[in-house]
């Protein structure tokens, strides 16, 4: 299996994400706000330990989510379901950058402003869509 760390800015939480990983860009409000334009994120397949948690300062940012980011430097890194084991990391913080060869997908689409856009054809995902992925079946989004 592949393995990928990972870093904040400072050093003070490291992590390893385990096998291939898909990369998405988000266009939500939330995230925009979070990071200051639409989040480049990982999310690994086979999950990503965190060697030091307890630098970690998690917000709960809605009903379902929280988002984590070092409680020395701010760098945002983690957003994470609350009622689940999703968990993604900021793509910015991989140590290797050169790991990631492309975008996977766009999510939110819905929500992105005029002012910017990606080149590319990678999927385009409205809220709806991703909100529906993760509810149980049988359970209306």
């Amino acid at each position: 299996m592949s393995t990928h760390s990972g870093r904040c800015l400072c050093g003070a939480i490291t992590y390893t994400g385990r096998g291939e990983f898909i990369t998405q860009v988000c266009h939500c409000a939330s995230c925009r706000r979070w990071t200051g334009s639409p989040a480049m994120t990982l999310t690994f397949e086979d999950g990503i330990d965190i060697e030091t948690p307890a630098n970690i300062r998690w917000h709960r940012s809605s009903d379902w989510a929280e988002r984590g980011s070092c409680t020395t430097c701010g760098t945002t890194l983690f957003y994470r379901l609350v009622d689940g084991d999703y968990l993604n990391v900021s793509a910015g913080s991989l140590d290797d950058q050169g790991a990631i060869q492309q975008i996977d997908e766009h999510v939110f689409i819905d929500e992105k402003p005029a002012h910017y856009d990606f080149a590319g054809n990678a999927p385009r995902v409205t809220g709806a869509e991703v909100v529906a992925r993760f509810q149980p079946p049988g359970e209306p989004s």
